[in-house]
């Protein structure tokens, strides 16, 4: 196979952007800055002349281990020494990744091509094919950290909360609204809202009596009023139990801020920053 110097520069040049973009966005990384963009496209083109000695003659196992070296050394230079090495091993397992989804697709269409660990040659292979297919992986990996970000979103906002007030217990779905500080002025418990579901169905069932029940005043950007509520025994949840805290009923359907979640049709709870922070 012929290997033309300038094919292979510009196309490990491209795909070396695009493995630093995605290292760039699992880690947060913010690369409009003028410095940090100037950094990000000095590592572009180390990728684009590294690719010339990874397909000497070596032997596997020094590409490798040169591989491993200049992942460390390209996100040096691109992201600082801080978190070096998770970033330089986020950014080699990216490239194995896109590296042997490359060769699948060489073979899928017919081409030759060659690869090495850090390094690719399409031969032949059209240019919008590849700019199809590394907008594919690009899109690919971002659906997968938005999906990991959505399980982490719900593992630290969503919670299982048992909920006693006298003889009455159930355990129902809770999610934490950051912006609810209420509290009952008198007793300085903290107060969850109720969805207008679950608070019917606590006054269907003669769950409110005289004796727990208070208005809690509240106040938000539409305006202040009074909330009724209930004095639970408790509210339990993740570890946490919130003896004596208030539960309030909602006016309208329970919706959390940001689109997260959309009117339930099932009773839930919104719980208060400070029972979490417990």
């Amino acid at each position: 196979m012929i290997v033309y110097g300038d094919i292979l520069f510009v196309e490990n040049f491209i795909t070396g952007s695009v493995l630093l973009y995605l290292t760039a966005v699992i880690f947060r990384v913010d690369l409009h800055r003028k410095k940090r963009l100037l950094r990000f496209v000095c590592g572009s083109m180390m990728c684009g002349g590294i690719a010339f000695v990874l397909f000497l003659p070596v032997g596997m196992p020094w590409n490798i281990a040169l591989e491993g070296a200049f992942a460390v050394l390209v996100c040096l230079v691109v992201f600082g020494r801080r978190g070096v090495l998770l970033r330089a091993a986020a950014f080699a397992a990216l490239t194995c990744f896109l590296g042997g989804m490359t060769m699948a697709l060489l073979l899928a269409f017919g081409h030759t091509g060659m690869y090495a660990p850090g390094g690719i040659y399409t031969g032949d292979l059209k240019a919008g094919v590849l700019a199809l297919f590394l907008g594919a992986s690009v899109f690919a990996v971002r659906r997968i950290l938005a999906f990991v970000d959505r399980m982490k979103f719900y593992r630290e906002h969503v919670f299982s909360v048992k909920i006693r007030i006298g003889s009455w217990e159930q355990t129902i779905e809770a999610f934490l609204d950051t912006g609810n500080g209420l509290r009952d002025p008198v007793s300085g418990k903290s107060v969850a809202v109720a969805s207008s579901l679950l608070w019917q169905k606590l006054k269907e069932e003669g769950v409110i009596t005289d004796d727990r029940f208070r208005m809690i005043p509240y106040s938000a950007v539409g305006g202040s009023g009074l909330l009724p509520a209930v004095r639970t025994d408790f509210l339990e949840f993740a570890n946490t139990r919130c003896c004596g805290a208030f539960l309030a009923g909602a006016g309208e359907e329970l919706k959390v801020a940001g689109g997260a979640f959309a009117e339930t049709e099932e009773p839930c709870v919104l719980l208060s920053r400070d029972m979490v922070q417990r």
